[in-house]
């Protein structure tokens, strides 16, 4: 192997494959007889996308090795005949890329990835109104909003504090299609994201992230100025090449270095743009968990605090991390915070963060019994 990465996908690409293939007793065509909804789907019935993956140099160089490997181990046996021929190894390998689900913890801790016949039916929409949760290796789908039919439930494959176009982009190149959701076609929502601090009154201005078209101030109605548009072009070059540094310092588990890297990228970010864009939150967001990490107790939680807040403007939908940030709010909140006033006003936040687990991973997950334990303890503390 030439790269480390690349070491590290091959085996758990052969681990998923071969998993696969003893799951199905050398059947792709088995159905599920565990999901009363979907009973006849199979393996089969999964989208590949093998002849977008064939123009991919990457995927097809990756795939050449698996099937280099692959030969040598199982040339001559019949039953894993269909591991050796590219192009059938080639739909069995996208199945599994385009459909594969990564598994989540009690407590939001990445474990694995799975392959469900149920999940993979769901559609994208980057404003979804389901979620998925697991009990192990358990897939549990929860809906966040009133559905009427399995049909119109949708997951969200990926970060939501993307603008529209990379996310498109990043739809695209990951499972070969153009989302056209509301979120996509909305150009409101991406001038929220991209929001900047007006010059003049520190009310907010909505841009358009690309072409930096702008509204006026919806306090004062001032309009950008090119300088005013120049500063916010620097900051999201700025935040590019932070991006980077801290990318390389996670790798390290290098905390202290990311802290640094966050706070000194975002108190630039607030001169400019406003504390409801995206570029804002997500290094509040990296500031508060890595001072918690560090036990900068203070700090998380005044991040934490800001969050509940400012994270629902850009991500008005329930989710896991909506109830983490409340939930850190509170629970760093009680450690700097002592009068009895104020933590009685921590301990809302928790309620709200506790009714999001519930519709997000169901009353009786584990995550529910654990923060509402802690919630009871917190009530009968003197």
């Amino acid at each position: 192997m030439k790269h480390r990465h690349v070491s590290i996908r091959y085996t758990e690409s052969i681990k998923c494959l071969l998993r696969c293939h003893l799951q199905h007793d050398k059947s792709w065509n088995l159905p599920s007889d565990a999901f009363p909804i979907l009973p006849n789907r199979t393996f089969t019935n999964l989208m590949h996308h093998w002849e977008e993956i064939q123009n991919d140099p990457a995927e097809m160089e990756f795939l050449e090795v698996m099937s280099s490997y692959f030969y040598k181990t199982f040339k001559g046996i019949a039953d894993y005949g269909d591991l050796i021929d590219m192009d059938q190894l080639g739909v069995i390998h996208g199945r599994i890329r385009i459909n594969n689900m990564t598994i989540f913890g009690t407590y939001g801790d990445k474990l694995g990835v799975g392959l469900y016949l149920s999940g993979s039916s769901l559609d994208h929409a980057c404003l979804p109104n389901a979620c998925p949760s697991f009990s192990g290796t358990l897939l549990n789908i929860h809906t966040t909003e009133s559905v009427d039919c399995f049909d119109n439930l949708r997951l969200s494959y990926l970060d939501k504090l993307y603008f529209s176009k990379p996310r498109r982009e990043m739809l695209q190149k990951r499972y070969y299609f153009d989302c056209l959701c509301r979120a996509c076609v909305d150009e409101s929502l991406d001038k929220r994201m991209n929001s900047v601090r007006c010059s003049n009154c520190d009310g907010v201005i909505l841009m358009e992230p690309f072409s930096f078209e702008s509204e006026p101030c919806q306090k004062c109605a001032q309009s950008c100025s090119e300088k005013d548009v120049e500063n916010v072009r620097q900051m999201l070059e700025l935040g590019r090449h932070t991006q980077i540094l801290l990318s390389e310092a996670k790798k390290s588990d290098d905390h202290r270095r990311v802290l640094s890297l966050s706070e000194e990228l975002n108190s630039k970010l607030r001169k400019v743009l406003h504390p409801f864009n995206s570029l804002v939150i997500s290094t509040s967001l990296q500031i508060a968990c890595s001072a918690d990490i560090l036990g900068q107790y203070a700090k998380a939680f005044a991040h934490f605090s800001e969050l509940s807040t400012t994270y629902t403007k850009v991500h008005p939908f329930w989710t896991f991390q909506n109830a983490e940030i409340l939930m850190k709010c509170t629970t760093r909140g009680l450690i700097v915070k002592t009068a009895p006033k104020e933590q009685l006003e921590l301990l809302k936040h928790f309620v709200e963060a506790m009714k999001i687990v519930s519709v997000c991973a169901g009353r009786d997950s584990p995550t529910f019994a654990y923060y509402k334990k802690f919630y009871e303890d917190c009530r009968e503390a003197p």
